[in-house]
């Protein structure tokens, strides 16, 4: 899935870098994992080729940042890699058009969820004869595998590349000042409730807790893990309708409804975006807020002004809570995947360049650059050995789920976010509407009615 890789960290903590080079054996001629000589040892009949690449905005400095990660492969390999940096505003258009066509570069990044609409083009190579290469689902927590998958369609269409999630942010000092445990303060949803109820009521000067809503391009991604600690999901099992108006769906949606109709949620916070929101958190306004790695990454930079001192130095992170009496607590996972083009003219080349970028080494030091996650389970397991608040986005991760990988969910999506939107801004006292049981399940129904309507359609629809 998209990211704001705009405000997203150039570096991980030091200590995180520190174990991009331990984790990955330290040196290029040994990057970590079984495949870390792969690129090495490709045929010598590849020398000279060029491969073309297209990567999204990923960072301040994008082409120069993946330029010098690819000069080492390069150096030992002599396959050259051009680079092109597509805008994520037309790169949905730019790479459909490039399978259609045959006329486009050899890989192209793509978002997470954006692989099934890709792969049901036709247009793209199915990896399944040579992902063992890289581990294979092995080497791969199932959430983000899952990513490289089309229901209905045998074949695996992507290689995972970087992964982000979400957790929960929390103010240690807040927590401590309300009397509330960190080690048990959000296990599931009656603790997180208790948790901000103590805020309020013991911490004067800052709001328990925040979340945007419908100016957030990533709403859905905070709702939906609810939604499936409480049994639902977003489509049936078989994903030909809409499984958003059932009752656990709408249990899970309640739950974070309710937030604000007790209090505990900042309402203002609805008229703000994401970024809008974090930079609340940063500046001391709440105490609570569901992010991804990339703000934990800027902890430490002294160059992001958003932080006042007290939250900077008091930054806890843990998993999102599970359902009352559940066994799961789940989170959302994204991130972005490499793809291959049928037109590639040099596949072989092609998959040595995908093998290099998907050795630990590789993928831990890119990560670095972008505050997010290797998606590769052994460098993810390494900075989680080395840091509490990254050990609980690996764990996080474990329990991580992915939407329905249908062509069509992008579309959902806004449908379901819209919706969502509508449900908070009541609950929240916005925009004149009354909030009640009734209006959640109108609205839920009204969402998986779109649903249901673009499920129908071709699968190029």
């Amino acid at each position: 899935m998209r990211s704001r890789f705009g405000w997203i960290a150039w570096a991980f903590a030091a200590l995180v870098l520190a174990v991009g080079v331990g984790a990955c054996g330290g040196d290029d001629d040994d990057s970590g994992g079984s495949e870390s000589s792969s690129a090495a040892s490709g045929p010598e009949s590849l020398k000279g080729q060029t491969v073309r690449l297209w990567i999204m905005p990923n960072g301040p400095d994008p082409k120069n940042d993946i330029d010098k990660l690819l000069e080492p492969f390069t150096a030992k390999t002599g396959i050259k890699v051009d680079t092109e940096v597509v805008g994520w505003d037309v790169q949905q258009d730019r790479i459909r058009n490039a399978a259609v066509s045959g006329e486009g570069p050899d890989i192209t990044q793509a978002g997470t969820t954006q692989v099934p609409f890709f792969a049901a083009l036709q247009g793209f190579e199915d990896l399944s004869g040579r992902v063992e290469d890289i581990g294979g689902e092995a080497a791969y927590p199932e959430g983000v595998w899952t990513t490289t998958q089309m229901a209905g369609q045998d074949g695996i269409w992507a290689v995972p590349w970087f992964t982000e999630a979400r957790a929960i942010y929390y103010r240690k000092d807040v927590l401590k000042k309300a009397g509330v445990d960190e080690a048990t303060a959000f296990a599931d949803w009656d603790a997180m409730t208790a948790t901000l109820q103590a805020i309020k009521d013991k911490v004067p000067g800052i709001e328990p807790f925040g979340s945007p809503g419908k100016k957030a391009f990533d709403l859905v991604h905070h709702v939906m893990p609810f939604v499936w600690d409480a049994g639902g999901a977003e489509l049936t099992e078989d994903n030909t309708k809409s499984a958003i108006a059932s009752p656990e769906a709408a249990e899970g949606v309640g739950y974070f409804a309710d937030l604000l109709q007790k209090g505990l949620y900042d309402k203002s916070q609805l008229q703000r975006d994401g970024t809008q929101v974090e930079n609340q958190f940063k500046g001391g306004r709440i105490a609570v807020w569901i992010g991804g790695p990339w703000t934990y990454a800027s902890v430490s930079r002294t160059d992001d002004e958003n932080w006042v001192p007290e939250a900077r130095k008091n930054v806890g992170i843990a998993p999102m809570p599970s359902a009352p009496g559940g066994d799961e607590a789940y989170t959302f996972v994204g991130g972005s995947n490499l793809m291959m083009f049928k037109s590639a003219k040099n596949k072989d080349a092609a998959w040595e360049v995908m093998k290099f970028m998907s050795t630990d080494d590789f993928q831990t030091k890119y990560a670095e650059l972008l505050g997010m996650f290797p998606s590769r389970d052994e460098p993810q397991k390494a900075i989680a050995a080395k840091d509490p608040g990254y050990e609980s986005w690996y764990e996080a991760i474990q329990q991580g789920r992915t939407y329905a990988p249908i062509p069509q969910w992008a579309q959902i999506e806004n449908a379901y976010k819209a919706h969502f939107g509508n449900v908070l801004d009541a609950a929240g006292g916005v925009g004149g509407r009354d909030y009640s049981a009734d209006y959640l399940d109108s609205e839920l129904q009204a969402a998986a009615k779109e649903a249901d309507a673009l499920l129908a359609q071709s699968a190029g629809g």
